[in-house]
């Protein structure tokens, strides 16, 4: 209590300084019109900013709920422009019956949507953690894309979560090819120059090797590397990267092409997991081809 009064012994003027300053300020205003609008337009301005700073400090932290949003409704259009762009594709013309669509199995692929929760770059062997898992139906040896191109495949499933092992990862092999420059009519993707694979040599995440690309084959630097379609993992024209330099490879017979990769695996965030509706039957007829 000797305290509080000691307190207010040796601080007391400043609050009565203050109080009779509100005072007058509160007589001045109520006593002139003039001074009460200035006064009550200070006070709209004051009271909008601070509910601009107040909105913009919610919006911060809603910004969570609003990416999953839209990135599930992203997947849902990804679903509807994979089947409008493949019926498309797809349409043939019969001359005794009217045109008809017929989708190409190999095209049929299901999208959904993950965030990455946890990433690794700087490891001879990385790998990505998402936040889906078989209960989102996440199944192993899918697909994962995002808006850039090729991230990786799943490796491992959970319940709830799933681990990729992305591009960055030498055990990794995608079967790649070297989209040309001129469109031909019996090929959408452009003309192909020719098949190999990409592999992660472990130096730096943003370059990846194409190995087994034949000498006679014309590379640029520049040129586009797209997924070729050659394996059940991608579908074909799926972005990879573009050719950053080419030498020989040892035997002197095949190109060593360095490629900067397409995405930006520092920053991903959202992917995209597809799903082949026909992996099963053609696994199943592979392995009877092959007895």
């Amino acid at each position: 209590m000797k305290t509080l009064i000691k307190f207010f012994l040796t601080y007391g003027v400043y609050f009565l300084f203050a109080l009779l300053e509100v005072g007058s300020l509160l007589l001045v205003v109520n006593s002139n019109k003039f001074q009460q609008s200035v006064f009550f337009t200070s006070c709209n301005s004051v009271s909008a900013k601070i509910y601009e700073a107040n909105q913009s400090v919610w919006d911060y932290f809603g910004l969570k709920q609003v990416n999953q949003e839209l990135a599930v409704e992203n997947a849902a259009l990804k679903n509807k422009l994979i089947l409008v762009d493949n019926q498309y594709n797809s349409l043939r013309v019969d001359s005794q019956r009217k045109k008809s669509i017929v989708l190409d199995p190999e095209k049929e692929y299901i999208c959904y949507s993950a965030k990455v929760i946890n990433n690794s770059i700087n490891k001879l062997q990385n790998y990505i953690t998402l936040n889906r898992g078989s209960n989102d139906g996440i199944k192993e040896e899918m697909s994962v894309i995002n808006s850039q191109g090729v991230v990786g495949i799943v490796k491992t499933v959970s319940e709830h979560f799933s681990v990729v092992m992305p591009i960055l990862n030498p055990k990794a092999q995608i079967s790649c090819k070297i989209k040309g420059k001129v469109i031909a009519a019996n090929d959408s993707m452009g003309v192909i120059k020719d098949i190999g694979s990409l592999k992660w040599t472990g130096e730096d995440y943003r370059y990846a090797n194409m190995i087994q690309v034949p000498r006679h084959v014309p590379v640029r630097k520049g040129d586009t590397i797209v997924t070729s379609g050659y394996s059940d993992f991608f579908p074909e024209g799926i972005l990879v990267g573009t050719v950053e330099g080419f030498s020989k490879s040892s035997d002197d017979n095949y190109y060593n092409i360095k490629v900067k990769l397409s995405v930006n695996f520092k920053t991903v965030s959202y992917v995209d997991v597809l799903e082949y509706k026909h992996r099963k039957e053609q696994d199943q007829l592979q392995l009877q081809a092959a007895k």
